[in-house]
């Protein structure tokens, strides 16, 4: 590629951010991959103005410049970009230019020195560059023709969507659709986890039937973002969860019962093959969960793609910003992730202690801890109620999943059976009997 078009490239980088600011907040670029000096310049002030969330537009970049040629250059550039639909190529030429350049760099101080140092730089660098996979935009056009077909073309009871494992979760909701922000919300111990992870579970366990009986062509990935509790103790969860094995086993392993003990080996086997991805780490953003999606979508193989989020709270805030922007920063980038990537993001969040001071416990929208943003971002929330969690009389394991949004649909209640020594939730059809 010329300078030429890289330059106009980083134009359109640039022009579709002042159309639309909020691109900002989920670009993974960064000042050092823009090669002209005006271009970097104006970058690094955006990001600036991301970083004291302060919103992108002519008079917050001019507040910040001081050079007077790069204020006539940014206002001949701020109306150069008509639209701001195709960012993810102009992000894309970006990158794999500058990406371009630092490989070219390491080989020629590899082919000029020919040392085991520069051998080493050049296998490092070529390892770390990012693999892009960006799906073809599609026109209004193609749209049109899509809803015209999908009339004619049986996709199955959820119109291709993919199944929560609940029957009348998915009435209601139409099943697990990409592009959409799920958020499931309760009180501290009422399940939130178990709850996610068991729609997760149910989504990788169906995808790896539809495997191996070959009824779909594309492949399904699931993803669990575990930031409160460690992968082990998930996996003791999982494995609890799916061979229907108490959780006090796992207090001392070493001593649980031979049949026990074979029955988790199986489990295992059964977990291994799933196409099931556990990350850990403490400081997850919204940065980190893009790049996972990158990552996921440059392998080419698969067709739809589920990310859990253990939880809203414990995600790497902008501390510079007051804590219910912070958060509805966090909730507005991982909706334009959800739309940007054709994924789904069930997110979990606390509900605050004000449901506690009322009669009827039920919790309500309002309920949701931290920003209003929970609400205005997310397509779908969950709020788990439990009666026996406030009354010990009340009947064990009734669990009711209020589904208090729906953007595309009904909103109303669901119950389900939940076992706590599996962390299972079954279809209230089951008997708990029969779940164990």
């Amino acid at each position: 590629m010329d300078l030429n078009a890289k330059y106009e490239a980083e134009i359109a980088v640039l022009g579709a951010i002042f159309l639309q600011p909020d691109l900002i907040h989920v670009t993974t670029l960064l000042p050092v991959h823009f090669s002209d000096p005006r271009n970097k310049q104006l970058y690094r002030v955006m990001h600036q103005l991301r970083e004291e969330g302060i919103s992108i537009d002519v008079i917050t970049m001019y507040s910040k410049l001081t050079n007077p040629e790069a204020v006539v250059y940014m206002t001949n550039l701020a109306g150069s970009c008509p639209s701001a639909a195709n960012f993810m190529y102009y992000e894309k030429i970006v990158v794999e230019e500058y990406e371009k350049q630092i490989v070219l760099h390491a080989a020629e101080q590899y082919m000029k020195h020919k040392d085991e140092n520069t051998f080493d730089t050049l296998v490092e660098v070529s390892r770390e560059i990012t693999s892009y996979h960006v799906e073809e935009s599609t026109s209004q056009k193609d749209d049109m023709l899509d809803i015209y077909n999908s009339m004619f073309e049986d996709k199955g009871p959820l119109n291709g969507e993919l199944s929560s494992g609940y029957p009348a979760i998915d009435y209601m909701t139409n099943g697990v659709k990409a592009t959409d922000l799920i958020v499931i919300a309760g009180r501290p111990s009422m399940g939130k986890t178990a709850f996610a992870v068991n729609i997760a579970l149910n989504i990788a366990e169906k995808a790896s039937k539809d495997k191996k009986n070959q009824v779909s062509d594309g492949l399904q990935q699931v993803d669990i973002f575990s930031i409160e509790m460690p992968r082990k103790a998930l996996l003791q969860r999982i494995i609890s969860n799916m061979g229907n094995i108490g959780g006090e086993h796992w207090r001392d392993a070493y001593r649980i019962p031979a049949d026990v003990k074979n029955r988790i080996v199986q489990v295992q086997g059964v977990l291994g093959g799933l196409d099931l991805y556990i990350e850990d780490k403490s400081n997850v953003g919204v940065r980190d969960i893009e790049r996972r999606i990158k990552e996921v979508q440059a392998t080419g193989k698969v067709d739809k793609h589920v990310i859990v989020i253990d939880y809203l709270g414990l995600m790497d805030l902008d501390m510079k910003l007051r804590h219910d922007l912070a958060i509805a920063q966090i909730t507005k980038g991982l909706k334009l992730l959800c739309k940007k990537y054709n994924v789904t993001i069930i997110l979990l969040s606390q509900l605050s202690r004000g449901v506690e001071t009322r009669q009827d416990k039920r919790p309500m929208l309002s309920d949701l801890r931290d920003s209003g943003s929970i609400e205005q971002d997310a397509d779908v929330v969950m709020l788990l109620y439990r009666e026996d969690y406030y009354d010990r009389e009340a009947e064990d394991g009734l669990v009711e999943i209020i589904v208090a949004k729906n953007r595309n649909g009904a909103v109303g209640t669901v119950q389900l059976a939940f076992v706590k020594e599996y962390s299972k939730f079954v279809n209230l059809e089951l008997r708990l009997a029969e779940a164990r």
